[in-house]
This record gives C-alpha cells, structure tokens and sequence, in this order.
C-alpha cells in the first residue's frame, strides 16, 4: 500500500467513525493536502534523499529504468514499506537501488545532494567505463549458494572462501577457494555482476555516518539508540553486538557466523537504520572488496575510471584480470600506510578525518573514495564519532581489501573498518563476499 493510501484510508476511518467537527475538518485536510502533494511525493521517491529523513539511502527506479529481467519487489515504490528500492535481479537475488548523487565533507559532517552543487563532488561508486551511473544496485545480504550460484537471499549461511565453511568452490562456475575467487563467484549471477568495490563500501560508511547524525527518532535510524550511531553488527563471537546485545542473529550453524540478514532488530542491521537498508555490512562475515589493489613494484593502486568493473572476470593479472595493474591508477597512501604497524582507528580529537577535494584526479579524492584517512584523522582507539572503526595498515604484494570484519572481531570490526594485510591467494572461514551492479 502507498503513502498516499495509507493516509487516505485514515482519513476515511475518521469519516466513518468520528461525528466531531475538528476530526472531520481534519480528514479534509488529509484528503486535500495528500492529493496536491502526490506529484512531489512520487517524484522524490526515485531519489535517495537526505540523510535523517524516511528512505534515505535507497530509492525507487521508473518503470522504464528497469533492467530486463529484473523486477521490483512489493512495496518498491513505498519509502514506508521494507521493500521500498529493493529489485530482484534475474537469479532472485534481494538488491537495493540507490541513485547517483553528490557529497561533501565539512569538519568530519558528510552532506549530500541529489543534483550537483558548487563544493561537491560525485562518489566514486558512480563512475564506471568513463561514464556516470545513472543508479547502482547493492545485493542486500551477504552472499550464500542457492542452487550453485552466489546468492544474496535472507536466512542462509553465507559462502566462505575455505573448504570448511560453504566454500565458493561449490558454486557452478567452480571458483578457487582465495579471496581471488570471488571475482568469479559473483559471475554466476551474470556477467553484469561485479564483486563490490572499495568505493562503494567507503560511500556506504558515509551515508551511515551521516543519517545516524542527522537522526531524531529511532524511526528514522533505528541503531541511533545504542553508541556509536552505526549499523550493529554479529561481532562478539555470541551472535550479537558488542555495543548493543539486544541486536542479536540466528546461527548458521557454523561457529558462530550468522545466517543472512538474521539480525534482531533488523533494521539496527542496516546501512540506513531502516528495514528497507543494506545488512550484513558489520560483522558476521568479512567481504573482500574490488577496485583496490596493491602490488609491491606499482603500490598502491585504484581502479580507473575508465574501466568498467563488470569486465573483471578473475583475479588474474590478464587483460580482464583484477590483479592487472595496467587497469589501475597509483594511489599514494604512503604518509600512513608506510609499515606493518597493524591496527589503527578512525578519529582523532576534532581532527578532520576524510580528505575532501572535488578533484577526482587528485590523491585526496581517490584516498577518500577507498576510505583511507589522512594521517592525522586516526589515533590509537578512534572516536565513537567514527564507530572506532580500524584500519589494519600493511605492505602487501597483490593484496585483497576486505571490509566489514566478521563474527569474532568485536572492537575491530565495522562499517567503516578496512584490512590491507591479505593477499588474493588466502583461503579463510570467515571472508565472503556480495555483487553490485551498475546502471548507465
């Protein structure tokens, strides 16, 4: 049912049931101000909206932007419904659209605009095979095997990259059981599908930051309750969070993993605080992410815009190979990822913490859309400003970015939490990973 329904049908009940003069006056004004404010309300649900508000972070596409074979689910268009923004792709998968938009970073506040503005700039998750994206689609969950193929379904056990764990090398196209072989994984879907890039990951955090500040009611973000004002998490190793044990996850059977969007109250899961918002990004399991790499003869290095992520077919060093370092472009990281120093954490006193530079060929922009923070914006435990999320610094020849952390990492894990100490080749029990698709 829509917004709009919803109201018309209350004001009806107060009709049929109410001789009052003010409650009837007042189911007059519904009536009048819902059908005179219907063309702003359908046309604002098919952007993302601004952080505090009902839905922001996903929104509903047009009938004609949907991708063949994909469908909406119901309540698609309803910011009120858990189903507002999610599509089903052609194997079933649950994804969330989210429009392109703009950002920018002022004393550690993250703004966000539908429509370009003097002083911001456009994330990066948005610009693909030197285009911009018109929306990109997050798989909802973290991925398990339906049938052979790398699913993003609520209530399973998430694949793993190790042989006792779901291994990904049961899936139907036989991926390696490395990091490296979820860039194969994620084809089962289609070849459309592109395992989630760094920059994605990192806009996803800033999108959490900021609605979680701009919040009032628990309603608009539901994890705002419990400090920090991020998504919770399975991370205590108890299947539940280390700040808020009233969020507690199903087991999958498996240590202590959790099945697929089994986090009670769901939507202190979420990348909004919303039911109708991205889950299993803290915790549970880790996610190697794509478009970052580093090799020890180049450094390290981002994906080029020009590059479309869906032509990764492998993690090879071939032509379409992720360990290709001619797809690449340098990323000097060096003044705080310069040593095997280990953990570090976001937040440092009121010192800025992401660089903001509207130039996209510049360091700054391409540190900040890989989530890496200035030097002088992390300290020894972080701020609960920034989730005390951690960034693990080390020098890696063909490294795999993971994200998120898993079931046992507690204070270690985060939405905003990033590993550099991995290579493509590693094999472990807890680090999976999800598709994304993008849209021109």
């Amino acid at each position: 049912m829509s917004v709009k329904s919803k109201l018309i049908n209350k004001a009806t009940t107060i009709v049929e049931n109410s001789n009052d003069a003010k409650e009837l006056a007042l189911a007059s004004a519904i009536v009048k101000n819902v059908n005179e404010a219907e063309s702003l309300i359908d046309e604002s649900i098919y952007y993302n909206g601004q952080p505090g508000e009902i839905g922001f972070g996903v929104c509903a596409l047009r009938d004609y932007e949907m991708k063949p074979g994909y469908t909406k689910a119901d309540g698609h268009e309803n910011p009120l419904s858990a189903n507002y923004g999610k599509v089903y792709d052609i194997t079933g998968s649950h994804m969330f659209a989210i429009r392109v938009h703009y950002f920018k970073i002022e004393n550690n506040k993250i703004y966000f605009s539908d429509s370009y503005k003097p002083g911001y700039v456009l994330p990066r998750m948005f610009i693909d095979g030197g285009e911009v994206a018109s929306y990109v689609l997050v798989d909802a969950f973290g991925c398990g095997n339906v049938n052979g193929v790398f699913a993003s379904v609520p209530g399973i056990d998430p694949c793993s990259t190790h042989v006792d764990h779901n291994p990904i090398s049961n899936l139907k196209n036989s991926p390696a059981n490395t990091f490296g072989g979820l860039y194969k994984a994620v084809k089962t879907r289609s070849d459309e599908h592109a395992l989630l890039t760094d920059f994605a990951w990192s806009h996803l955090y800033l999108m959490a930051k900021a609605h979680g500040e701009a919040s009032t009611t628990t309603m608009q973000c539901a994890y705002i309750d419990v400090l920090p004002k991020m998504p919770k998490g399975n991370l205590n190793n108890a299947l539940s969070d280390v700040n808020d044990p009233s969020v507690t996850f199903t087991p999958s059977g498996y240590s202590n993993c959790a099945l697929t969007g089994s986090g009670v109250p769901f939507a202190k899961t979420t990348h909004n605080g919303q039911d109708c918002g991205i889950a299993d990004l803290n915790g549970n399991m880790w996610e190697v992410a794509s478009g970052f790499i580093r090799t020890d003869l180049d450094g390290f290095l981002i994906l080029k815009e020009s590059v479309s992520i869906a032509d990764i077919v492998d993690d090879s060093t071939g032509a379409n190979g992720a360990y290709n370092v001619a797809l690449y472009d340098p990323v000097d990281l060096s003044d705080i990822v310069n040593s095997n120093a280990a953990w570090t954490y976001l937040g440092n006193g009121a010192n800025q913490v992401f660089a903001m530079n509207t130039d996209r060929n510049s360091n700054d922009y391409k540190r900040t859309a890989l989530g890496i923070p200035k030097a002088t914006g992390v300290s020894g435990s972080g701020t609960t400003e920034f989730g005390n999320d951690g960034l693990y610094r080390y020098l890696r020849n063909e490294m795999a970015a993971r994200r998120g952390g898993a079931w046992g990492y507690s204070s270690d894990a985060g939405l905003g939490c990033v590993a550099l100490n991995n290579t493509r080749t590693i094999s472990n029990n807890n680090v999976g990973g999800r598709a994304y698709v993008v849209v021109k």
